[in-house]
Order: structure tokens, then sequence, then C-alpha cells
């Protein structure tokens, strides 16, 4: 659906907390089409309040859509590893 998402004039990106080669080699097995991008230390994901909130050591799932002000217009953090919006919900969302 990365198309759609293209259409409304929305950006994609995901971010993994593993290392470069191994976020490249996750974008790979995939097959992932939109920018995937490395932040082992936890940067961005701690900026945005999702790191070890299951108690793992990593980030939450988690979905932002980010206004064209940079402004968080909606959010979406998972209560367990698999509970992530579809992409239909956050298209829904992003008209």
């Amino acid at each position: 659906m990365y198309a759609e998402f293209q259409y409304l004039d929305a950006e994609v990106l995901g971010i993994s907390m593993d290392n470069i080669s191994e976020t490249s080699m996750l974008a790979e097995t995939l097959g992932v089409t939109y920018k995937l991008l490395s932040d082992p230390n936890g940067k961005v994901v701690k900026e945005y309040g999702v790191y070890n909130l299951l108690g793992d050591g990593v980030a939450a799932p988690a979905v932002f859509i980010i206004g064209p002000d940079r402004g968080i217009e909606w959010s979406y953090v998972g209560r367990n590893i698999g509970d992530r919006p579809s992409a239909g919900d956050i298209i829904a969302r992003l008209k």
C-alpha cells in the first residue's frame, strides 16, 4: 500500500533499533520499499517515549503521523509486539 501513502503525499519511515547492517538485512528480508532507518542507541525511540514500554529493552511498536508543522497529529502505541494499526487504518487517518 506504499503507493497509496505516496499518493496522499505522505512519507513512510521505519525505525529499527538494530545496527545498520542488521537493519539492511531486515529491509531486504521483508522486501521493504520505504525507508528503514537504524537507531541502535535508541535515541529517537526514547525521544518519542516508546522505549522499553513492554519491558523488553526495545521500542514498542508505534506509529506517528507527523504534520507539516512537524507536530504529532496522531499516534498509536502498541500494547504488545503484534499490536499495530493496519496500513488501511493509517491511510484513513491521513485522509
